[in-house]
């Protein structure tokens, strides 16, 4: 997985992300990331690969959008992956 610089924009943050298949079956993927920052900014937001899985050598690009009500977006918010997970196809 990489995990782009994250993009202000208006009240939330954008993290891009791209999801690359290296192994030799389909699969699923799970992802969660934390963005934190300056005057409290805390929130994580989550992803999953849906439909048929992700084939062997492909990718999914995916935007993952965070708000934290109460919280100024930060000039200059940290990502951290908290989670990311890869689970068979079994069909």
């Amino acid at each position: 997985m990489t995990v782009f610089e994250p993009v202000r924009s208006g009240s939330a943050v954008t993290v891009p992300i791209l999801v690359t298949n290296r192994g030799d079956q389909r699969a699923f993927y799970e992802v969660a990331v934390r963005i934190t920052g300056a005057h409290g900014f805390d929130t994580t937001v989550r992803m999953k690969s849906e439909a048929v899985g992700l084939y062997p050598g492909t990718s999914w690009p995916a935007e993952l959008t965070a708000r934290d009500p109460g919280s100024p977006v930060p000039d200059n918010p940290q990502v951290t992956i908290v989670k990311s997970t890869k689970s068979k196809h079994t069909r």
